[in-house]
């Protein structure tokens, strides 16, 4: 199953949704209630649309795709952005990963694979490879790319991570990692690409300060207590 959180994402979500169709054969537009045409046009591709609960912002809308996940016959549940950003294509070899339960949770890392020119500013990247190179540190590991939008996890990696999260906007992908890794779940990366985004992006200066207050957060906390 493949779990797309959305919020105004009309320029993109055709597109998507049509690269995505031959590869999933359920897709879930996990939608925090558009103003625009994103919910219609996901309709008419074909993919199922909910509107995500606990709130607004994409961890709300992770969670409730997760929670969606649960209750249906899948056995790997994979998520993509909805901005145009990510690649369908690129999720095969992660799932593979996963059903070959060679890791728990695979993760996209964008640092390692190809990335269209200006599609990631350098302030965007820098501070990604610090993040993930703290991370590591606390945790465990060698990761290049905690915040990556792409991931594939086993169905018994959801039902052990998901009803421990609480995130409500775009620190969900440091509390996934955090709390997957203080679990003993195995991650593991894998190399893709990435593309410059289409329409407005959503990730203020405002919620990159957010993201910064989670970061030292996770890091002092105990893994006791994630």
């Amino acid at each position: 199953m493949l779990i797309v959180p959305t919020l105004n994402e009309e320029e993109a979500i055709r597109s998507l949704l049509d690269e995505a169709s031959s590869l999933f054969s359920r897709i879930v537009i996990v939608d925090g209630y558009s103003s625009d045409r994103t919910r219609e046009i996901a309709e008419s591709a074909g993919a199922t649309v909910i509107l995500q609960e606990l709130g607004p912002g994409k961890g709300c809308g992770v969670r409730t795709g997760m929670k969606f996940f649960v209750s249906q016959e899948a056995d790997i549940l994979c998520i993509i952005d909805g901005d145009g950003t990510n690649i369908p294509d690129d999720l095969v070899p992660m799932i593979e990963i996963v059903r070959r339960n060679e890791a728990d949770i695979a993760m996209g890392s964008r640092t390692m694979g190809r990335r269209d020119p200006k599609s990631m500013d350098f302030i965007t990247l820098a501070s990604n490879r610090i993040v993930s190179y703290l991370f590591s540190a606390r945790f465990g590991g060698n990761f290049t790319d905690i915040q990556t939008g792409y991931w594939a996890f086993s169905r018994s990696a959801i039902e052990r991570i998901a009803p421990n999260l609480c995130s409500t906007r775009f620190e969900i992908e440091l509390e996934v990692f955090c709390k997957a890794r203080a679990r003993g779940l195995i991650l593991k990366e894998v190399p893709v690409r990435f593309r410059r985004r289409l329409g407005q992006t959503k990730f203020s200066f405002s919620l990159r300060m957010r993201n910064l207050y989670f970061l030292f957060k996770y890091i002092l906390s105990s893994r006791s207590s994630l």
